[in-house]
């Protein structure tokens, strides 16, 4: 492989924040002779206290080389929620999957499993609509009339459903067994997906050590958001920590394009100031990184930071 284009800032600065953010372009232009394998996972939830129960799926995604029968062999999770119009499909069948199989094709990257879920309650039957505007029935807080309890679907539904049924570190469904295997577990989102990976900071810390939150500021529980101050930006972030003081933690940061990059960096900065936090690419050290591309704004591009976070991400565990 050529080199990668390397985005850099100066080190030393508080907000620089010597970030390198690679664009690996095998992973647009590549045809990747590892092909990993697609299933899609389907579920029911009750979380959202309506007395209803819905019907859901996501999809999971298997790297080249997993065998079934292999238990020994155990894989990460990392879940991605899609932004705004997206679908839990974007990644997983058409023409984006060799993205992703690009991601592990050099060797670089630990192979792992790769989930992507979704708050639409339909995304297929009101496909139109969510293409057009996203405004279809939600669970992250964005819809009238749902209560934002997505936090809750993806703990008690979506990762039993995942991780039972593959070669994860999850051997015991309960809340318990969720916590006892963090480690091995990221949540990452973009754009509306990136806000809501916020959010799973604040409600969720104690059920995944690993957060990448892509190309969108944190804003709270609900799209209006009313964190519009530093010190509630502040306050919300940092309760699962405060809560949990005992649990390691490590967010990786990401976005780009002129929309993106000011909101994020002047959130981020802010949280590096704070003293739980210590910045920098290393978990062992740190908990806190960021990186910024010059991408216009789309999900199709969230492989290229995948590149970066994975490089970070469960290192060490």
């Amino acid at each position: 492989m050529s080199e990668f284009r390397k985005v850099t800032t100066a080190p030393g600065e508080v907000i620089g924040f010597a970030t390198v953010f690679e664009e690996n372009p095998y992973l647009r232009t590549g045809v990747p002779s590892k092909k990993g394998t697609v299933e899609r996972v389907d579920y029911t939830t009750d979380v959202y206290e309506d007395g209803k129960t819905y019907s859901k799926y996501c999809y999971a995604y298997l790297p080249w080389g997993y065998d079934p029968e292999n238990k020994e062999k155990k894989y990460n999770v990392l879940y991605f929620q899609h932004g705004n119009t997206c679908g839990p499909d974007i990644f997983a069948i058409g023409g984006n999957k060799p993205m992703i199989d690009m991601l592990f094709e050099s060797g670089e990257i630990e192979p792992c499993i790769v989930v992507s879920v979704t708050y639409y309650f339909d995304p297929m039957a009101q496909a139109q609509e969510r293409l057009i505007t996203g405004n279809t029935p939600a669970g992250d807080g964005w819809w009238d009339g749902i209560v934002g309890n997505y936090h809750r679907e993806v703990i008690e539904n979506i990762i039993p459903a995942v991780e039972m049924k593959y070669n994860t570190y999850l051997t015991d469904p309960s809340p318990e067994g969720i916590r006892a295997t963090r480690d091995h577990r990221c949540f990452s989102g973009y754009s509306r997906g990136g806000a809501f990976t916020w959010k799973m900071i604040h409600h969720n810390l104690e059920y995944f050590r690993w957060f990448s939150p892509m190309s969108a500021g944190i804003r709270g529980e609900t799209r209006e958001g009313g964190l519009d101050t530093d010190e509630k930006v502040v306050d919300y972030i940092t309760a699962g920590m405060k809560a949990h003081p005992e649990l390691p933690v490590f967010i990786y940061a990401t976005g780009g394009g002129p929309a993106d990059y000011p909101m994020i960096k002047q959130q981020v900065n802010v949280l590096t100031k704070q003293s739980c936090f210590s910045y920098g690419p290393d978990p062992e050290k740190n908990n806190i990184y960021f990186t910024v591309s010059d991408f216009y704004h789309t999900d199709f591009l969230v492989p290229y930071y995948f590149w970066n976070t994975l490089k970070v991400i469960f290192r060490g565990v």
